[in-house]
Formats: structure tokens, sequence, C-alpha cells
């Protein structure tokens, strides 16, 4: 079921890049030069960069480096978890203090992922 997960994330993202600005795929190296591991649980593998504001929503954040937070894909799963509230088609506005509290919290985590979750709006 995480494999499925994942891959649906990766393939969610490459449809996407279809859709973004022609500097996105540069804004989102130097994104991830300057953050290289997931501000949520810490991990550095499967990286993605998420947009706190979703960018079909606010196009004019899309490139917008303060709209951005590194999330992974990785066993924590926190791009959909945290940054979606577990649901591809919704955002978590609060996803940096959620994020934050998911990496100094371990113990917590399932809490954090059920209040981002009640907390998701729809895109």
């Amino acid at each position: 079921m995480k494999l499925l997960r994942q891959l649906h994330g990766l393939i969610r993202e490459k449809i996407k890049d279809h859709t973004r600005s022609s500097e996105w795929p540069s804004v989102r190296r130097n994104y991830l030069k300057l953050h290289p591991a997931c501000e949520s649980c810490g991990c550095n593998k499967n990286l993605q960069v998420h947009h706190v504001s979703p960018f079909h929503l606010h196009p004019e954040l899309e490139l917008d480096e303060s709209n951005l937070i590194t999330l992974c894909m990785g066993d924590n799963e926190c791009h959909l978890l945290v940054g979606h509230g577990d649901d591809w088609k919704c955002y978590n506005p609060s996803v940096r203090s959620d994020a934050q509290e998911f990496g100094s919290h371990p113990d917590d985590r399932r809490i954090i992922v059920e209040r981002a979750k009640s907390g998701r709006l729809k895109d």
C-alpha cells in the first residue's frame, strides 16, 4: 500500500510538470540545494518541493520560495500525510507548523497526521 501511494505521488508530480512555469525546474533544484532534507522528518531521500498555498489556486506564488517547503515521500510519506492531510486532492494550510512538530515530537506523529487530516482543505 505504501509503495503504491509513493508511486502515485511520483506520477502526480510528473503530470503536474506540464502545468508549471518553465522556470519551475530551476526554482525546484535551487530550493532543494538550500533545503536538502524533509522539513518534517529530516529524511534526505525521495524529496519533493511542496507549495504551502497550492500553485493552481495561487499561481502568483508558484515560484515564490516563501511558499515552498521540502517534504519527502520516503518511509514517513510526509508530502502526502503532512502536506496534504493524507489526500492528494487537499492541502494542509498548517503544513509548516505541523512539519516542525512532526520532526520534533516523533511520539506524537499519529496525532499530528490526524490533525492535518482534520484541517485539510479541498484544492
